[in-house]
């Protein structure tokens, strides 16, 4: 889906760097950072490219801008990595390429070390119309239970520029259970309840400085893996858009923010790398 502004997902959560890994980084000596495996990465899966002007391959999702994480290695949750990418070429009315991304960032944090999520957020255009739910498939490695089921209990906060999701609460947890068909319900969080903040501090290049925060939910789902956190933010951005009929919620980016069961707050400064 073109959009003018970039597309950021970013994983909170604990990484413990292979040992070879964490000499390298901690002495300054480690020659690929989270930026150049993350072009890899993309280049390998054909979702970017380095190559400019004619020889540059069709059908890209995405133009590399940056990435980064905060690897310190003290045990405390943090943003770990950051993706931040330009899709303004991207085919239109295509939804933006968030599972891709998360993928490919992912992908890059597993190859320096082990990783535990405790939560992700997402700062996209919301999914176009035409897309509905296609391509919101329950993830294969999770049961099929329904939200009314014992499961995990978790934190989604929405932010925007304009504030325009005020009194819009009720409206996003009918849409998120119809395009789950049940399995996700969005409980909406009290007027004075913490859940209407982000949980985590968000140390990526994020281009919605003046975002008004909230509305903030509940939500019970039957485990808690990467997996499920980024397909309730992809259920979230297609809630905000005209998945059916009438206008989208938001015309801008929203940023949807998932934390797992237990929110960690991080301490200690935020030291970015790459």
């Amino acid at each position: 889906m073109p959009s003018a502004e970039p597309m950021v997902v970013g994983v909170h959560g604990t990484l413990d760097l292979r040992p070879e890994i964490r000499r390298a980084w901690e002495t300054g000596e480690l020659d690929e950072d989270l930026y150049s495996l993350t072009v890899q990465r993309a280049e390998a899966y054909g979702l970017t490219s380095t190559v400019l002007g004619a020889g540059r391959p069709r059908g890209a999702c995405w133009a590399h801008n940056e990435a980064g994480g905060d690897w310190t290695q003290d045990g405390a949750v943090r943003e770990i990595g950051y993706l931040q990418v330009d899709i303004a070429d991207a085919t239109p009315d295509q939804p933006p390429p968030v599972r891709p991304a998360f993928t490919v960032l992912t992908d890059a944090l597993r190859h320096v070390g082990s990783l535990t999520v405790a939560g992700v957020h997402v700062l996209a255009p919301p999914r176009p119309g035409v897309a509905g739910n296609e391509g919101l498939t329950w993830p294969d490695d999770e049961p099929g239970g329904t939200s009314t089921e014992t499961g995990a209990e978790v934190t989604v906060t929405l932010a925007t520029r304009d504030g325009g999701l005020a009194g819009r609460a009720q409206r996003i947890s009918q849409a998120v259970t119809e395009l789950s068909s049940g399995r996700l319900h969005l409980t909406p969080a009290p007027p004075e309840s913490p859940d209407h903040a982000l949980p985590y501090p968000l140390t990526g290049t994020i281009h919605l400085v003046e975002a008004a925060t909230g509305p903030g939910f509940r939500c019970r789902t039957p485990t808690w893996s990467l997996d499920m956190a980024v397909h309730i933010a992809e259920t979230l951005l297609t809630a905000l858009g005209p998945y059916g009929t009438g206008p989208a919620l938001v015309s801008g980016p929203a940023l949807v923010s998932v934390a797992g069961p237990t929110v960690a707050r991080p301490r200690g400064p935020i030291a970015g790398n790459g």
